[in-house]
C-alpha cells in the first residue's frame, strides 16, 4: 500500500482526533507523520534533477535571464513543478553565495541578548509548510526554503497556530527576550494574527510586538540594529545586519529532520 502526503496527514488527524487524546502521543505521531512524508518527498525527485541543478547554474553564471533558463532547463529534463520551484528560489550565483555566506548568522547564541526583527509571514509560511508536509529544503546559499505558493493563504492553512506556537516556543527556551514581528497590512487579517502574537509573546516570557506594515520588506531592508529573521533573498541582500535562518532553527529544534540539501546535489 503506498501513502501520500495527504493521506498520512488525514491519517494523523483522525487518529489525533478520535484516539490519541494524551498530546505527547499526538506529538509523536505528527513526528513520525512528517518524517515518512519527507522520505517520500526525497523519494519523487527526476532521475535527472541533479543533473539540471548544474546545467540551471552554468546558465544563470552567465547571466541568462532566469525565467528562460528555467523553461529551458524544466522542459529538458521534464521538471515537475516542484522542481522548477526549487530551482528557481534555491540555486543562485557564487556571487551571492558568498555574499548571503557572510551575512548568515548560525549560532544560537548569537542572537541571544539581541533584538530579533521577524519576518513574520516568511518564517511562519516556512515552518507552515514543513508542517503541512510540503518540501523545504536547503538552498545553495544554505538558507532553508519552501516550494509552497501560501502568501495570503496563510489562514486558510490549518497549520498557522502551530507554527506560530513553536516559533515562540523555540524563542522562549532559546532565551529570546527581545523581538519583533513585521507582517504584511495588506494581507487578510494581518491585525488578528498580531493580536495572537502578542498574546503568545506574554505567555512565553517574550519581550516586544507585532505590526502590521505595508512593505515588511523595506522595513527589514533598512534595519540598522540588532538581527533580521528571514529566508527572503532581497531582504537578505539588502541587510545592513546579519540574517537569522530562523524558520530552519525553529523545524530542528522541535523536529530534527534532515532537510534535501541541493548544495549536495
Amino acid at each position: 500500500m503506498q501513502f501520500t502526503k495527504n493521506s498520512l496527514i488525514n491519517i494523523f488527524f483522525c487518529l489525533s482526533g478520535k484516539c490519541l487524546n494524551h498530546p505527547d502521543l499526538k506529538i509523536l505521531y505528527l513526528y513520525k507523520s512528517l518524517q515518512i512524508i519527507h522520505i517520500l518527498n526525497i523519494m519523487n525527485f527526476s532521475k535527472n534533477f541533479n543533473i539540471a541543478i548544474k546545467d540551471y547554474k552554468y546558465f544563470l553564471e552567465r547571466k541568462y535571464p532566469q525565467k528562460s533558463i528555467l523553461k529551458l532547463v524544466g522542459d529538458k529534463y521534464m521538471l515537475t513543478g516542484k522542481e522548477r520551484a526549487m530551482l528557481f528560489r534555491g540555486i543562485t550565483t557564487n556571487e551571492n553565495i558568498y555574499k548571503r555566506k557572510n551575512i548568515l548568522v548560525k549560532n544560537n547564541k548569537s542572537i541571544k541578548n539581541k533584538l530579533l526583527h521577524i519576518d513574520g509571514y516568511n518564517v511562519l509560511i516556512t515552518v507552515g509548510s514543513y508542517l503541512n508536509g510540503n518540501m523545504v529544503f536547503i538552498c545553495n546559499d544554505n538558507f532553508l526554503r519552501d516550494v509552497s505558493e501560501l502568501h495570503g493563504k496563510i489562514f486558510r492553512n490549518k497549520f498557522v497556530e502551530r507554527s506560530l506556537k513553536l516559533t515562540l516556543e523555540y524563542l522562549n527556551k532559546n532565551n529570546i527576550k527581545n523581538v519583533e514581528f513585521y507582517l504584511d497590512k495588506p494581507i487578510s487579517k494581518s491585525g488578528e494574527l498580531c493580536r495572537e502574537i502578542r498574546k503568545g509573546l506574554i505567555e512565553n516570557n517574550i519581550s516586544g510586538d507585532a505590526q502590521t506594515c505595508n512593505s515588511p520588506d523595506y522595513i527589514l531592508k533598512n534595519i540598522d540594529n540588532g538581527i533580521v529573521c528571514s529566508s527572503d533573498s532581497t531582504i537578505i541582500d539588502n541587510s545592513n545586519v546579519g540574517v537569522f535562518d530562523l524558520a530552519r532553527k525553529v523545524i530542528l529544534f522541535h523536529f530534527k529532520p534532515k532537510f534535501v540539501d541541493l548544495r549536495k546535489m
